[in-house]
């Protein structure tokens, strides 16, 4: 196989950045998802809540660019032209994190601290939301990865037995001593890498009416791979490695939700053909209890230690390194099934 696309999201929910190259970190590809928008709730004490695609589907208007160290983020509206698009330049890594208030994030039950990175960017996000707005960044604070990690037993197809150890990891002083110090993540919802294949993108294009073309970018991979074996080979895979030496761990499978469905012109849930792709796949893609209720697609990883700082490039080769007689369940404390 080879690698045919690469991805970074870096504000988690917008739209993503295609690059050539990309180097491997223990949390992610470098400035992916490090910001987050937070929809303040304007309560006492403060409370904020992630703006996640399921629940504000027009963050599929906002697209993202990245020149040197700057991100720019474009808005235009349905039915718009790039004349009345808006623009925001965000510095890729704040230099003034000290003097930026800190926020609280409990993201999936993982939680963090991050950096409010003002009333200039807030107020361009609110403006276009119609409702208060926090844009903030991650800053290096790492959050817990709480289920699939290789090389424990979550990773295979047995759900963990410990109900106490479940509860036990959502406390974040005990949490992390039950967690290698290693696997850590930003705003990624559970791991720090998604890998698909075109030949799985393909054959849902075969289930999608005649005159409808998957949209790839609709399932937010990090690695898109060519030349797999067959369609959802993928849900066998153990670990990937990249050219001679550089590995990335395949733990968990990625169960699908109704994002699916976002029709990404308009930032709107499609009706009728525009939004069937979920259903669809549910007929016969619910293949991990972890996540009974979701198809699946697409397998999360993380890269080995020795790969931490390694660069992948489009066009490199890929071969599966490790295979598994069984998938895998999906596993997250107060997520999974």
């Amino acid at each position: 196989m080879e690698i045919s696309q690469l991805w970074v999201y870096p504000i988690k929910a917008l739209r993503g950045c295609q690059i050539s190259a990309a180097t491997l970190t223990r949390e992610g590809f470098g400035h992916d998802r490090k910001f987050v928008l937070l929809r303040d709730l304007e309560k006492t004490p403060p409370e904020f809540q992630h703006i996640a695609v399921t629940k504000y589907p027009a963050v599929c208007l906002f697209h993202t660019s990245i020149q040197g160290d700057t991100l720019t983020v474009s808005y235009q509206p349905p039915g718009g032209t790039s004349d009345n698009a808006k623009h925001l330049d965000i510095p890729l890594e704040p230099s003034n994190l000290q003097q930026l208030d800190k926020v609280a994030i409990n993201m999936h039950f993982s939680p963090t601290i991050a950096y409010d990175l003002g009333q200039h960017y807030n107020q361009w996000f609110s403006d276009i939301f119609g409702f208060k707005v926090v844009l903030a960044y991650w800053g290096g604070n790492p959050r817990q990865v709480l289920g699939n990690l290789p090389g424990k037993a979550s990773n295979v197809s047995s759900k963990p037995s410990s109900s106490i150890a479940r509860i036990l990891r959502q406390i974040p002083l005990i949490g992390s001593a039950l967690v290698p110090e290693d696997w850590v993540i930003a705003f990624n919802d559970v791991a720090p890498f998604l890998v698909i294949t075109e030949e799985s993108a393909a054959e849902v294009t075969t289930r999608l009416p005649d005159d409808v073309e998957v949209d790839i970018t609709k399932f937010r991979a990090n690695i898109v791979l060519k030349n797999s074996l067959s369609p959802y080979d993928e849900d066998f895979w153990g670990e990937l490695i990249f050219g001679e030496d550089a590995k990335i761990v395949l733990t968990g499978n990625c169960g699908r939700c109704i994002s699916l469905n976002i029709d990404y012109s308009t930032g709107k849930f499609g009706t009728g053909k525009d939004g069937m792709m979920l259903k669809l796949l549910s007929k016969d893609r619910r293949v991990d209890q972890g996540c009974k209720y979701s198809p699946v697609f697409g397998r999360y990883g993380f890269a080995s230690v020795k790969s931490q700082g390694k660069t992948l490039a489009v066009g490199d080769e890929v071969a599966v390194s490790k295979r598994n007689d069984k998938r895998t369940r999906f596993y997250w404390p107060g997520f999974s099934t």
